[in-house]
């Protein structure tokens, strides 16, 4: 199909939805399918602007609106695609209702190797897997109540993952809701997809970032399978999480080891260092004073004082912001999260 065919067919899927039921005041966005040579807004193509990029929402002649990368993300079925785009609308939803809770994506990109955060983390994305599968409000409590407990022993970096839960988490819960009146049997396949995700013995887990999509979507589909009334007041800086408190009185959570983490995670490190020393074998530096201004969270990593970007990176040196739309290494200046002072490319 061409890019006007798939925003007809999106459109049309995307009418049969009643927003405001999805949740209060939500409403739907203008959308964009596109490539790298075209653009389809309103039905209407128009030539490949440089602002495009990824998958999300943006700033586009005064207003939000949602776009997806059909090139670099190819979605066949229809169904799918107008549920993602429903996601990437709520982005759009949040940032024009003034949302401000959204992580730090490099203190992310930071987050500590360990051990005991990822095992007690996999305990409790078990737990919750299981409450949402049996919507057991028991199962919800010792979630609950292991969560409360690596909050307080890591306070800053789960803090991190409730801002990821609150707005990726969110974002999806409400995508989700779409794709169940879409196509229930669509949605029961993508629900259990998630649960098998988080029951998963594999590097999601070390994603925290990525994992926060399912994290947090699972938790509100199980308060509302649970006949909770989730909150989400967009001007507190409570996070959603914060403000959907589950009593845990009287429970207590296991946490169980799991050998695959340690080996797991030994191993990422061992590929990602790999990759930064093929890339930096076939690279040139280019040395600069300047500041990551524009990337893609969900294709970059970093390695001690390097950030590796597999897809895109922008940059402003000098007041003069300029795009490298190819693998970078980026060299960053002493502690700082987005200074460089040079790539290899």
């Amino acid at each position: 199909m061409n890019l006007q065919e798939i925003y007809a067919k999106v459109d049309s899927i995307l009418d049969t939805l009643d927003f405001g039921a999805l949740l209060e005041g939500f409403h739907r966005y203008r959308f964009a399918v596109y490539d790298s040579r075209e653009i389809c807004l309103d039905g209407e193509l128009i030539p490949y602007e440089d602002g495009f990029r990824g998958n999300t929402s943006m700033l586009y002649g005064g207003e939000y609106i949602a776009i997806w990368n059909i090139e670099f993300s190819p979605v066949d079925d229809m169904d799918t695609l107008a549920y993602l785009l429903v996601h990437e609308m709520f982005h759009c939803h949040q940032f024009s209702n003034g949302e401000a809770r959204f992580p730090s994506d490099f203190a992310l990109l930071r987050y500590p190797d360990d051990q005991d955060n990822f095992t007690e983390k996999y305990n409790e994305n078990r737990y919750l897997a299981d409450a949402c599968e049996g919507c057991d409000f028991t199962e919800l409590q010792r979630f609950a109540a292991l969560r409360a407990q690596r909050l307080a022993a890591y306070p800053g970096m789960v803090a991190q993952e409730l801002r990821a839960e609150t707005t990726e988490g969110m974002a999806e819960f409400i995508g989700l809701k779409a794709l169940k009146a879409i196509n229930r049997e669509k949605y029961i396949s993508r629900v259990r997809d998630y649960l098998g995700e988080l029951r998963a013995e594999g590097r999601l887990l070390f994603d925290v970032r990525k994992i926060s999509y399912y994290t947090g979507a699972v938790f509100f589909l199980c308060l509302d399978a649970l006949g909770r009334k989730i909150e989400n007041d967009f001007q507190s800086e409570l996070t959603a999480y914060e403000q959907n408190p589950v009593d845990t009185d009287g429970v207590e959570a296991q946490v169980r080891p799991y050998d695959f983490i340690g080996r797991e995670y030994a191993a990422l490190m061992e590929e990602k260092e790999a990759k930064v020393a093929e890339h930096m074998a076939h690279a040139s530096y280019v040395p600069c004073d300047a500041l990551i201004v524009g990337y893609d969270p969900m294709n970059m990593f970093q390695i001690r004082n390097m950030v590796y970007c597999s897809y895109f990176v922008c940059l402003n040196e000098g007041g003069q912001t300029k795009a490298i739309n190819s693998a970078v290494l980026l060299v960053l200046t002493g502690e700082s999260e987005r200074g460089i002072c040079g790539y290899y490319i």
